[in-house]
């Protein structure tokens, strides 16, 4: 045989570890991961600051408006006319909001018992 070089094909075999990422304190896929419980947490958190957009709007609504009102021009052609219950939207509104913070407490509470940090799910 000619040559001294090593010849390797295919791949080492495993030890069953994986290498270490820098910044992967879990992964994307991970139930335990940070990206994993932020992805879960962000609709809920959106969906609360949107909420209490719409609450101060309806609040701000009402104190240029009033509760209530009649909108006989829409409903003209049906001979209808709408009652705009604003005190009834802004209660609709926090239910809204507090069904929404159930279900973050929900998630922060499976998030604690998963090992997942508090921080991620804020």
């Amino acid at each position: 045989m000619k040559g001294t070089g090593v010849s390797v094909v295919g791949e080492a075999p495993s030890t069953g570890a994986r290498p270490a990422k820098p910044n992967d304190p879990g992964g994307a896929d991970k139930p335990n991961g940070e990206e994993y419980w932020r992805g879960r947490a962000r609709p809920i958190l959106d969906a609360i600051a949107q909420t209490e957009q719409q609450i101060a709007q309806k609040k701000d609504e009402i104190k240029k408006l009033g509760s209530g009102g009649f909108d006989v021009t829409t409903g003209m052609k049906a001979n209808i006319a709408y009652i705009n219950d604003r005190n009834g939207q802004l209660k609709n509104l926090e239910k809204r909001k507090a069904d929404l913070e159930k279900k973050l407490d929900d998630l922060q509470d499976e998030g604690r018992k998963a090992g997942a940090d508090s921080a991620w799910l804020r």
